[in-house]
């Protein structure tokens, strides 16, 4: 073979190759797609609360037309930003790219949809995981047709976000890892974008490791001030005390000892069962508990032991484990519950 031909051949799958990958990833939606999410991750939760929306309906439909709005506001000013870049370069927007682009919003709009469905249906815990599992399937959807690295970046987040889901990873730490890969992740992809298709597996490997290690880093860092961080409380009473004392301070913290009666009371909304009185179930405490109080009503925090605080809201979830049933000619029908209540 001349050497001539075999430039033509090198030439021809170059063509090849770029018509495979016809797309960019543009690094301003990058940057405005990771920002949006990190800041999202981060200050939902304090800004669709509780004390804001008493009711839980009225709760959920916030925080659907939160995430709606904010989301929507990005997804339009990502839209014609990109459109303003290819007019301004003279060139056409690839069909490909517009495709993926649908496919974006797709899995935007599930995400959404399935943050709203956790406030009625449960699963609370699995919401920043889902989220990552999202877009790592939009980035590596996207990478298919544009770079490697992205692809690549991609999976990797599909995998992240599986591995929190799998092993179960506390709620705080899979909501700093989530603001870790939107917030930093994305502007780390950026630097690593190089339209180059002459990068050997072991660079791509080497930039995906520094990605992780990036983006690992900067979660930890992140849940390890969050624990570090002071709380302002007030003094700590023990439980007898607290009963005897007739003052309501501002702020105080009740310390309740181990073997403490906690009576749970239980009230159950079925179609299935008469709605009857509620249900007490006594509960004893097998580690020391304190409980933060604000203006005499508990205000969230808590901690176990000597650990750090936590609040009770992203800390502290019942779930059940088993409900089975018998019926039985020698006693009748009968229901058994198994619950696991546990603080992270």
């Amino acid at each position: 073979m001349s050497e001539t031909t075999a430039n033509q051949l090198d030439a021809i799958q170059a063509m090849l190759a770029a018509g495979h990958r016809s797309i960019r990833m543009p690094k301003f939606s990058l940057m405005l797609w990771g920002i949006a999410g990190g800041i999202l991750c981060v200050a939902t939760d304090h800004i669709i609360t509780q004390e804001r929306f008493p009711d839980h309906t009225q709760r959920a439909i916030a925080l659907l037309l939160f995430l709606g709005i904010v989301l929507s506001g990005v997804a339009i000013a990502d839209y014609h930003y990109t459109r303003f870049r290819v007019r301004a370069q003279d060139e056409s927007l690839p069909f490909a790219q517009t495709q993926v682009t649908k496919v974006w919003w797709l899995l935007i709009s599930a995400g959404v949809l399935f943050t709203f469905g956790t406030s009625f249906m449960g699963g609370g815990r699995m919401t920043f995981g889902i989220w990552i599992v999202l877009f790592g399937l939009g980035l590596y959807i996207h990478g298919l047709f544009s770079e490697q690295i992205v692809e690549w970046v991609g999976v990797l987040m599909i995998l992240l976000g599986s591995g929190a889901l799998v092993f179960n990873l506390p709620y705080p730490a899979t909501q700093w890892l989530a603001a870790s890969i939107f917030a930093v992740g994305m502007p780390v992809l950026t630097l690593l974008i190089d339209r180059s298709k002459n990068i050997s597996v072991f660079v791509r490997v080497a930039q995906t490791v520094l990605w992780l290690a990036v983006v690992l880093v900067a979660a930890l860092a992140a849940n390890q001030w969050r624990n570090s961080a002071p709380f302002t409380l007030g003094t700590t009473l023990p439980l007898q005390q607290f009963t005897r004392q007739k003052e309501i301070l501002p702020t105080q913290i009740v310390s309740l000892p181990a073997g403490t009666i906690i009576p749970l009371k239980v009230h159950v909304k079925s179609n299935v069962f008469a709605d009857n009185a509620d249900i007490v179930v006594p509960f004893t405490l097998s580690k020391p508990l304190e409980i933060s109080l604000n203006q005499g009503k508990p205000d969230g925090l808590f901690r176990v032991a000597d650990g750090p605080w936590r609040k009770r809201s992203t800390s502290f979830f019942i779930q059940v484990l088993e409900l089975d049933g018998a019926l039985t000619p020698a006693e009748g029908p009968a229901a058994s519950m198994l619950i696991d209540i546990r603080t992270e």
